[in-house]
């Protein structure tokens, strides 16, 4: 179950699936589907700076989201009016009580800026 302290609200960003000569691949350029998703805890994780000149750097958080939150690794979550890749498959972290109803869908989500 989601700490009660949680309290950021995300928006998932669901693009549609469209067909590139065969393969069925997201279509960024489209309007997505977009969900808020309440009642989350982010944790900043250590940023990631490529190159000594720092032409790509990589900022990313690990999200607690309520049981039933929907989100698949193919989405854009949007953080602090950012948009952020999920990275991985979302997970289910089971409650300490046992009860698989109350569990929290755990994901991380990354963002990367290239050299200005």
């Amino acid at each position: 179950m989601t700490a009660s302290f949680a309290r950021m609200v995300l928006v998932r960003k669901r693009y549609p699936q469209v067909d590139d000569m065969g393969t069925s691949v997201r279509d960024y350029a489209a309007t997505p589907d977009s969900k808020p998703i309440r009642r989350c805890w982010v944790e900043p994780l250590a940023s990631t700076e490529v190159t000594d000149d720092r032409i790509a750097v990589a900022t990313g958080y690990s999200v607690a989201a309520p049981h039933g939150s929907d989100v698949t690794a193919e989405d854009i979550v949007e953080f602090d009016g950012l948009d952020y890749q999920v990275e991985g498959e979302p997970t289910k972290a089971p409650s300490p009580t046992g009860s698989l109803l109350v569990s929290d869908v755990l994901f991380t989500i990354r963002r990367w800026r290239h050299g200005e």
